[in-house]
């Protein structure tokens, strides 16, 4: 549309030029020669426009034009006169061989502009592609020195995890023999429950490392959830009380029973609420939801996606520093941490569980307001 409307502007000044140039010819008396011949050569402004405008089929197009309109003048008002005719005719000559020359040579300059901007244009795409594949290298080469570390972590673990096994073993049945031994005034029952649980775990977590190194499955099972979040809010009770926070459980009665791995949930929320305990400064509260969702109940949070199957939505939520905006998207990246003694481990262990177990997982934080981590358990229908 734009270029048609700007052809339609120069076609409509070469035929104003014509018009007014072709009037001034016919309306001068042939007396005065010096008029006609400023005329005759003014005809040369629309063969230029035409020339460098439409190449040279405008050009010889429009000295052809010209050459029909001049004739009769030529023949009607210049009779007699040798001199002028030829003169006359050699013009309208010039006209077509300039016309259609600077038309070619416009045309040839024209196409070579469009093949520089062409190549330009090329080229542009090619350093935008060259840029993208060399941000990616630079991706790749991150991702392979972290892998590179991992592995090393890796290994260390299976070594760690091999020598940790056996004392670990030692430990609870050291354990369980005095819990048997040790007369029932003299010692805090729930306490040494916790004390083997609490080994019993640590063994279990050594013995499933060394399962992944081996490429081993741990077997699922069912399990209470409110349990797991009330023995380890149990566990990090005095923890927190050194810091002056308050652990808040809100809980159903009814049991949730989910299957899988208990040991998942349980180092989820440890890392999770140890988070939150080192991110507040100040007393204050954690608060630890649990809320059993179904399909005729559907939170306003963004973290539910419209699916049917019945859900746990589990919160911890904390009245800490926050996180920036910035940093938001990258503390789930391993060894990523913004602590001075922190390994940058916990929220990545945290992702990866969640990804294993098909859990959903969002966090929603301020700065100087607090975090809220959401996990969305599915739940067996």
């Amino acid at each position: 549309m734009k270029k048609s409307k700007n052809d339609i502007f120069w076609w409509s000044l070469i035929a104003i030029f014509i018009f007014i140039i072709s009037t001034l010819h016919y309306l001068t008396p042939t007396t005065k020669g010096h008029l006609h011949l400023i005329y005759l050569q003014s005809y040369f402004i629309p063969v230029l426009i035409a020339a460098f405008q439409f190449g040279a089929r405008g050009g010889l197009g429009v000295a052809f034009a010209i050459s029909l309109i001049y004739v009769p003048h030529i023949m009607l008002q210049w009779l007699g006169n040798t001199e002028h005719t030829l003169l006359g005719i050699l013009q309208i000559i010039m006209f077509n061989i300039i016309g259609y020359v600077t038309g070619l040579k416009a045309q040839k300059e024209k196409s070579e502009r469009q093949r520089y901007q062409q190549a330009a244009r090329e080229l542009e795409q090619s350093l935008e592609k060259l840029k993208r594949q060399s941000n990616e290298l630079a991706d790749l080469e991150e991702q392979l020195r972290l892998s590179d570390r991992l592995a090393v972590v890796g290994e260390l673990t299976a070594s760690l995890a091999h020598e940790l096994r056996n004392p670990l073993g030692t430990i609870l049945g050291t354990v369980e023999i005095l819990n048997e031994e040790l007369p029932p005034e003299t010692k805090k029952t729930e306490f040494f429950q916790i004390l083997i649980q609490e080994t019993g775990r640590m063994s279990s977590v050594v013995e499933n490392y060394l399962n992944f190194a081996r490429s081993q499955k741990s077997s699922d099972s069912h399990y209470d959830a409110r349990e797991i979040i009330q023995s380890t809010s149990l566990i990090l009770a005095t923890r927190a009380r050194k810091e002056r926070i308050r652990l808040q459980e809100e809980i159903p009665e009814q049991p949730i029973i989910l299957s899988g791995d208990p040991n998942d949930l349980r180092q989820v929320l440890v890392n999770l609420m140890l988070n939150s305990i080192e991110a507040m400064a100040v007393p204050g509260v954690i608060t630890i939801s649990a809320q059993l969702l179904n399909t005729n109940e559907k939170p306003s949070e963004s973290i539910e996606n419209g699916q049917e199957q019945p859900f746990l939505r589990l919160s911890v939520k904390d009245q800490g520093v926050g996180i920036e905006v910035d940093t938001l998207d990258k503390i789930f990246q391993p060894f990523y941490t913004t602590k001075e003694k922190g390994t940058g481990l916990g929220l990545s262990i945290v992702k990866r569980i969640a990804d294993q177990q098909h859990w959903q997982i969002e966090v929603h934080s301020q700065p100087q307001q607090g975090t809220e981590v959401l996990l969305k358990i599915p739940l067996e229908s």
